[in-house]
Formats: C-alpha cells, sequence, structure tokens
C-alpha cells in the first residue's frame, strides 16, 4: 500500500503540472483521464490503509477521523483555489503539485505497514471476493453503498444546476455549499464515535431517515436563507449515513481488507454512474424539482435494509 501511494502521489504531483499545459481539449481530457486513474488508485489505497490498521473497536471514530480529514480539503481548497486565481489561473495547478510533492515525502518518511507483502494470486484473490460475495451481511453492505452512492451522486452532479436554475447567483451556491459541509466536517468524529457506542444499525437508521427529510425539502423553496439551512441539515445526515457505512465495511473485512476495498470501490461507482444517468433521462420527462423529490425520498429504502444489520 505505501508504494502505491508513493506512486500515486508523484503521479499527482506530475499531472498537475501538465495542466497549464494542456490548450486543447485531447490534451486536457488526456490528462483528466490520467488524474482520474492516479485519483482511484489514490482512494482505494488510502481507505485500504486505514481499514487494515483500524482498532475494531474505534472503527468509527478512526474512519470519520480520516473522512473528517477529507472534507475539510474538500471545504476549503475552493475558497484557497479561488484567491489563488487572482494572483495566476495556474497558480492553483502549481501549488496542487507542491502539496501532492509534499503528501509523497510524507508517506515515505512516516507511513508504516506490515512487511509481509501480499502473495496471493489473481485467481486466489478473486476466489477470497466471490466467497464474500456469498455472504448475506457483505451482501446487504454492498446494495447499501449501490444505493447510496447512486442517490448522493444525483445531488453532486445536479444540485448546483438546479440552485442555479432557480435564481441563487454561482457565488451564493458556493457559500451555500462551503458553509453547508463545515457542520458536517466538525461533526465527523462524534459520528464515529456514536457509531462505536450505539451501534451501525441504530446510527444509519436515524441519518437515512433525516437524509430522506432534508432532501425532500430541498426543492421545496429557492429562498436562500431557507436552502442554506436545509442543505446543511442534508449534508450532515446523509455524512452520518457515510460515516455508518465505512464503519461496517471496517467491521465486515478480515484479512482480505485491500482487495475486499477494491471490490467495494467497484459497487461504489457503479452507484456513482446509475445514480446521475438515471436521473438525467428522469430530469428530461418529469423536470428537475420533481426528481429531486423522487430522489430524496429514495434514501428511505436504506432503512428496513439498515434494520436487518447487526452490530
Amino acid at each position: 500500500m505505501k508504494r502505491v501511494l508513493q506512486t500515486t502521489l508523484l503521479a499527482y504531483s506530475l499531472l498537475a503540472l501538465l495542466y497549464p499545459q494542456a490548450h486543447t481539449f485531447p490534451s486536457l481530457l488526456a490528462v483528466s483521464i490520467a488524474r482520474g486513474v492516479a485519483s482511484s488508485f489514490l482512494w482505494l489505497t488510502s481507505w485500504a490503509y486505514i481499514f487494515s490498521y483500524s482498532e475494531k473497536a474505534a472503527k468509527g471514530i478512526e474512519t470519520s477521523f480520516f473522512s473528517d480529514m477529507n472534507d475539510l480539503a474538500s471545504a476549503t481548497s475552493p475558497i484557497v483555489g479561488g484567491f489563488l486565481t487572482i494572483y495566476s489561473f495556474f497558480l492553483p495547478f502549481y501549488v496542487l503539485s507542491a502539496t501532492s510533492f509534499s503528501a509523497f515525502a510524507l508517506v515515505t518518511m512516516f507511513l508504516r505497514e506490515s512487511p509481509k507483502a501480499e502473495t496471493l494470486s489473481t485467481k486466489l484473490q478473486l476466489k477470497e471476493i466471490s466467497r464474500f460475495v456469498r455472504e448475506r451481511r457483505f451482501l446487504k453492505t454492498i446494495l447499501l453503498i449501490v444505493i447510496f452512492y447512486a442517490l448522493i451522486n444525483v445531488y453532486y452532479s445536479f444540485l448546483s444546476v438546479f440552485l442555479n436554475d432557480e435564481g441563487i447567483s454561482i457565488p451564493s451556491i458556493g457559500i451555500i455549499l462551503t458553509v453547508a459541509l463545515v457542520p458536517a466536517v466538525a461533526l465527523e468524529v462524534p459520528m464515529g464515535h456514536l457509531v462505536d457506542t450505539r451501534g451501525i444499525r441504530r446510527t444509519l437508521s436515524v441519518a437515512a431517515l433525516l437524509t430522506t427529510v432534508s432532501a425532500v425539502l430541498i426543492p421545496l423553496s429557492t429562498d436562500f436563507l431557507y436552502t442554506l439551512v436545509v442543505v446543511t441539515a442534508f449534508t450532515i445526515s446523509y455524512t452520518m449515513i457515510f460515516i455508518a457505512l465505512y464503519s461496517r465495511m471496517s467491521d465486515i473485512m478480515r484479512g482480505e481488507k485491500v482487495a475486499m476495498t477494491g471490490a467495494i470501490a467497484t459497487f461504489k461507482d457503479l452507484g456513482y454512474t446509475l445514480g446521475p444517468l438515471l436521473a438525467g433521462f428522469s430530469i428530461n420527462y418529469i423536470g428537475m424539482a420533481h426528481t429531486f423529490l423522487v430522489v430524496g425520498l429514495g434514501f428511505i429504502i436504506i432503512l428496513p435494509i439498515a434494520w436487518t444489520l447487526h452490530d
């Protein structure tokens, strides 16, 4: 895992320098595809490391802290990037290159992992994955992952477009999305503690109910303050689902954490792909507001599945 992280971060550092040189669509597409591949490896390996070394009794806190750091960067990077572009449009790319190389150096110096390398052949790894797939607890987790990411990526893809179509300015949308993420970042570690103390089933059930209610409320008004409050509530609620799901993943994995993280990433990306695709057809026929209502109600599907889980 350490070697993959080193390679990926070094690739990130180099790819960031290529963006200012990509003056044509084909060159920009090529750099973006390469960055997408690097991003997949970075996501997969980072979570595999967390799953491999997190303590079972503190899985909620440890996974939520890692997620917290991701979301903190997501909340601050648009603001930082915006200020950097005042000096130069390409400056954020150079800063990305420098920070990626710094991360590479930190991983090289400080990251520790078991010296035992993975020696299973691809055939044996697929056999282990197929054994997992036949287990009901794993299938329930996979189903939850596909549903959650399919639904949430509709909001990632279309919420900004919807708000802008409803008359909210782009700077105001930026404020809404940034402010909405701040409480979620602050609450992720307490959410992880809640998972550890109250259990995944209860936490996930409450989170699914709150997410459904807040998601349905989003398209009912275009007032700035109303939207800010509701989107903030929605962000906090779906973040709680995220923490519960990733704690669940850490809990059901055994020795095959790296291979299983890759398998789970496949289903995550399946949901990511299906959500916007189906929503695009829905928006074409019933409009964006009604699509958000339908998708918001879809979160309630998580509730009955959550109640069948065992902590």
